[in-house]
């Protein structure tokens, strides 16, 4: 585990240079860079950290929710908790809470899941030259990319979840690995397409994580798709705190256009892109088509409820 070490078999101890310092908290713990939060016992404890971008302890306090606080820094608005609850780990607490066997059936049996990742694909496959080795980060339970391979990409996946990586690789028979990106050990230059679709929010060390991912892809013809809530959007603007995404325990930030591009230029990636993501239905009728035309106009002023970027 690349974030910290085990005590005693139980927790994770979380080490970066940009933690100031770390104080008790009764209640959660979040998995390291992933999409879970839990109760584990009550060895909780809150750590004070720099802006990931700017690396500087500069920001002002936006809204308070579930005892934590959401600030914006002063430089580069990027907004983050701070402090939030460190990343000490319990992976059975994880697996046990975000992949149980019902959620697994149902993302399965899901229609609206089945058209999301299909144009999700569609999009992808405009920007690469190749259909080539493919990684989804935060792949869950495979369905992304099983309609990959029918599409003709090799595809890799990674999770940290156990029975979505069991489900991806007795149902879909993929090549997945369960564990964080760092385990796989891929080679330099690997990847023509790698995709983090609502992820990186969950990363707590953003700069080791995106390092890695410019090292295991292709360089000027590697193309990375990440997908994250807007949080300088309309709807979060207006509901500050309760906007749907603030989930402070584990979404530890909340990008935005400018943002986001300025993080990935920081770790060396260029030709850096905002997306359009379009909203999808399993039925068409009049107040879809009326919703989905108000959506876009957002999307192209970047106040959409969740932003796109491609990047080489």
């Amino acid at each position: 585990m690349p974030y910290g070490h085990v005590i005693n078999g139980i927790n994770a101890v979380w080490h970066s240079p940009g933690i100031k310092s770390i104080k008790a908290l009764p209640g959660y713990e979040a998995r390291v860079g992933f999409t879970a939060s839990y109760r584990v016992m009550n060895t909780d404890n809150l750590e004070h950290i720099d802006c990931p971008i700017c690396e500087q302890d500069e920001a002002k306090p936006l809204f308070d929710k579930d005892s934590l606080t959401v600030v914006a820094c002063k430089r580069c608005r990027l907004r983050y908790v701070n402090p939030r609850v460190s990343q000490l780990t319990l992976e059975k607490a994880y697996v046990e809470t975000y992949y149980p066997p019902d959620k697994v059936e149902r993302i399965h049996t899901d229609s609206m899941e089945w058209l999301q990742m299909t144009e999700r694909l569609t999009e992808l496959e405009k920007r690469c030259q190749d259909k080539g080795r493919l990684l989804d980060v935060g792949c869950g339970i495979g369905t992304f990319l099983h309609l990959a391979r029918e599409r003709g990409w090799q595809p890799h996946g990674v999770d940290p979840s156990k029975s979505g990586i069991t489900f991806a690789e007795e149902k879909y028979k993929l090549d997945v690995t369960c564990g964080e990106v760092f385990d796989a050990n891929f080679p330099n230059a690997h990847f023509d397409a790698i995709t983090l679709y609502h992820v990186l929010e969950h990363i707590p060390d953003l700069n080791p994580f995106l390092s890695e991912l410019h090292r295991i892809l292709k360089p000027q013809t590697g193309t990375l798709v990440i997908e994250v809530p807007n949080g300088e959007g309309l709807q979060s603007r207006l509901q500050k705190a309760n906007w749907p995404y603030v989930h402070p325990r584990d979404h530890l930030y909340y990008f935005s256009a400018r943002s986001l591009p300025r993080l990935l230029r920081k770790h060396g990636f260029r030709d850096i892109m905002l997306g359009k993501p379009r909203r999808v239905s399993p039925t068409s009728n009049l107040r879809f088509m009326l919703r989905s035309a108000a959506t876009s106009s957002l999307v192209r002023l970047h106040l959409g409820t969740v932003i796109r970027v491609y990047a080489s």
